[in-house]
């Protein structure tokens, strides 16, 4: 029996989805010889591993070649002038192999495995219980279930198939995870090695809070490519709510990274209430510019019975070292508690820098800054103009007491500038916080102290309090109920300026919320995703 060609049969005839291996065809005949460069586990019968990794490949150009040629090493390729070749297995990537029993017959080239079957290179590692095929026509079968597992992917299929010379995997009845957080399955896949590419057929996908037997929301598609934890993009698509569709697109790309994820269930309608604005519901919808992830269309809408139409619509470009947003929009003031103050942003050129960590330690620093023309209604007449600001800021990532507590922080400097009255205003501030808890009760404690000078011709960029104190604590009456109940007291004259009483409800796929003031009279309820942003 020639030893070489027995060697590539074993170790490259059963890197299934694994790599390039020589040419071959299937049956299965003959019986398995145990030659050299291959050892005999003595703990588990029958187990055969390769002490040494696979780095022959049979020349391609002449099939019935008796003789395997080494591939080129990156060295020797170099020395050639020419692109070292990816052969999947090879010395600094090897294939590891067991199985309970192996046969494999030198004539017709025919291998065949079963038992426990477990394959691994590099990070990936398939485990099924029967595998066949050949080695002439590089064509390898699984009859049966196949698990597949690597950093960002975990999957099962009921069938695969694998076509060594082009390094495609076909995959039949297929469910997993892409990183943990996207649920796919679908009735046929291809694996396209070398491109690092899924495209699968008559699926589905969906995110990891929502899966059901029916699930709550889902992406339906006739075709979706997707590049693990990069892209992904599909055709003839529908977004469904359980068994209704609320939307259809002809094709629909979206980014999968985790820091710029987007999607079209952010077109998921929700419904949100407060005292102010009235009941209202509002969606989204983000659009990659150009095939470009880090560049997109977003629109973002709301709508109050009281208030009305409120639109967020531009571009949004992430870039190394930061974020920017160019667009118009109305939004409602977060720091002045009057509640129902809007200002219309048209346009406005906004920017938020990463957080940049200083000589490798746990603190930080940052900067977000804004340019854009400022538009507020009054009842004694619209008041609008320019703006500039800037914020510089410093902080860290939370500090552990003990079991129980977590310290957070930060300060910094605001500036802005208002072409209205040419005003300026300075805010300088720091905040301090401790959270933690016990079992089923939990609490927090925050300080932030302002000193402002200058003055602000905008209600919606006025501070309702410059020191607050907020205090709250939480109890979780079973895993899907809690309430709280929480202060916001001024540090400036000892005033209850909010006593809010909060009830949270799990609700499988989102989370709900309900919220009364007593001191102001105000009642606010939203429902949020879980597992997307909007």
């Amino acid at each position: 029996m020639n030893k070489s060609k027995l060697k590539r049969a074993l170790i490259l005839g059963c890197a299934l989805f694994l790599g390039t291996g020589p040419e071959g065809y299937v049956s299965a005949a003959g019986d398995i010889t145990y030659e050299e460069g291959f050892v005999v586990d003595e703990d588990h019968k029958g187990v055969v591993r390769p002490i040494r990794p696979a780095e022959v490949l049979v020349n391609r150009n002449n099939a019935k070649t008796k003789e395997p040629v080494e591939s080129d090493s990156p060295s020797s390729a170099a020395k050639k002038g020419k692109k070292a070749k990816d052969t999947g297995i090879s010395p600094e990537h090897p294939l590891t192999f067991t199985a309970d029993y192996i046969r494999y017959n030198h004539s017709t080239g025919d291998v065949m495995a079963e038992g426990r079957i477990d394959m691994r290179q590099m990070m990936d590692q398939y485990t099924t219980e029967y595998v066949y095929g050949n080695t002439v026509t590089q064509q390898y079968v699984i009859p049966g279930e196949v698990h597949w597992k690597n950093p960002t992917t975990d999957m099962t299929a009921q069938w695969a198939e694998y076509d060594g010379a082009a390094s495609i995997g076909k995959f039949y009845d297929f469910s997993g995870w892409d990183s943990g957080l996207y649920y796919f399955k679908g009735d046929k896949g291809t694996y396209y090695r070398k491109d690092n590419k899924m495209v699968a057929d008559r699926g589905y996908f969906t995110t990891k809070h929502a899966v059901a037997k029916v699930p709550d929301y889902r992406i339906e598609a006739d075709t979706i490519e997707i590049y693990p934890g990069d892209h992904y993009t599909a055709y003839d698509v529908k977004l469904k709510v359980k068994n209704t569709t609320l939307i259809s697109f002809p094709q629909y790309r979206a980014s999968l990274k985790n820091d710029n994820a987007t999607s079209p269930w952010s077109l998921l309608p929700r419904p949100k209430y407060d005292s102010d604005n009235g009941w209202g519901w509002h969606n989204g919808l983000e659009l990659p510019v150009a095939h470009n992830d880090d560049l997109y269309f977003y629109i973002r809408n709301e709508w109050y019975t009281k208030s009305g139409y409120k639109p967020d619509v531009g571009f949004s470009y992430s870039t190394p070292f930061g974020w920017f947003n160019f667009h118009y929009a109305e939004e409602e003031s977060s720091i002045n508690d009057e509640g129902g103050l809007w200002i219309k942003k048209r346009p406005s050129l906004e920017f938020k820098s990463n957080r940049y960590y200083l000589f490798k330690s746990p603190f930080y620093a940052g900067i977000n800054g804004e340019i854009g023309y400022w538009d507020e209604e009054r009842a004694g007449g619209n008041r609008k103009g320019s703006y500039k600001g800037f914020d510089v800021y410093i902080s860290g990532d939370p500090i552990k007491l003990g079991r129980f507590l977590t310290f957070n922080w930060r300060a910094g400097i605001a500036k802005d500038y208002y072409g209205y009255q040419n005003e300026i205003r300075e805010n300088k501030y720091y905040s301090v916080g401790l959270m933690g808890g016990y079992r089923a009760v939990s609490g927090w404690i925050n300080y932030t102290n302002r000193a402002i000078t200058g003055y602000t011709p905008y209600l919606y960029d006025t501070f309702s309090t410059t020191k607050p104190i907020d205090i709250g604590f939480r109890l979780e009456l079973t895993p899907k109920d809690a309430v709280s109940v929480s202060w916001t007291i001024d540090a400036k004259n000892g005033n209850v300026d909010h006593r809010y009483y909060t009830y949270y409800r799990d609700m499988h796929s989102f989370y709900g919320w309900i919220r009364y003031d007593t001191v102001e009279k105000k009642t606010t309820f939203m429902i949020m995703p879980k597992d997307f942003r909007f």
